[in-house]
């Protein structure tokens, strides 16, 4: 069979099965020719549109679990973070995160999430003023001050970032993790600040050992957007 017709038809339809006969063609043939970059090229193509459309079926998942508790953080983090993965966190999305607000303007969960929309869609601007909307309303929200510091840390302000998550740890209760550490520990160690980083990660070892290692860190849903 001709390896480029079930990967052709996969790419139009999303139908399982002709990724299920394109994957193990091309498979074979880069067997034989493994430094061709036609192949190469083209099998990388398969595996990023199985990659879609795995995560558009994991957005329709997260939006009838936000549709079934819509008061559900993780879950609207989890949507956000599909959603930009594949370039649809648009206009639409944020709209419904600043109507979130309207509803509840006294309520942090909104603009914690309107932030983080915005983060990952690449409006920084509009993430710092809707960060500090947040914390006019809950100045000691440990998700907010922690978010500034991302956002201090990917616009060139280190010294700002360091104070934020300093700030955010002190502010931070039991069970919301150690995240803004990591995010310090690897910024020190990023500017060759090596004493200090290690510091931090002696802090991190500490805490985690404190509480018999098994608590991870909360990972922080605008870190990839923000670095």
């Amino acid at each position: 069979m001709d390896k480029q017709e079930p990967r052709e038809r996969y790419e139009a339809t999303g139908e399982e099965r002709f990724y299920e006969q394109a994957k193990p063609l091309y498979e074979q043939a880069l067997a034989r020719d493994p430094g061709d970059a036609g192949l190469l090229r083209e099998y990388g193509y398969l595996l990023e549109c199985h990659g879609r459309y795995a995560i558009r079926a994991a957005i329709t998942h997260y939006q009838q679990a936000v549709d079934a508790d819509p008061r559900s953080q993780k879950t609207h983090l989890q949507l956000i973070g599909a959603l930009a993965a594949v370039q649809d966190l648009d206009e639409r999305v944020l709209a419904c995160y600043e109507q979130r607000i309207a509803d509840a303007p006294a309520d942090p969960g909104g603009y914690r999430l309107l932030a983080v929309a915005c983060l990952r869609a690449g409006d920084r601007d509009r993430a710092d003023r809707m960060i500090r909307d947040g914390l006019r309303v809950a100045p000691d929200d440990p998700f907010l001050v922690e978010q500034q510091g991302d956002l201090y840390a990917a616009t060139g302000r280190p010294e700002d970032a360091l104070a934020g998550w300093r700030r955010a740890f002190a502010v931070t209760p039991e069970g919301y993790g150690i995240s803004m550490r990591f995010s310090a520990a690897v910024l020190l160690e990023r500017l060759g600040r090596l004493a200090e980083a290690a510091e931090e990660w002696r802090l991190i070892s500490g805490w985690n050992e404190e509480r018999g290692g098994n608590h991870p860190p909360r990972l922080p849903a605008a870190r990839t957007a923000a670095s």
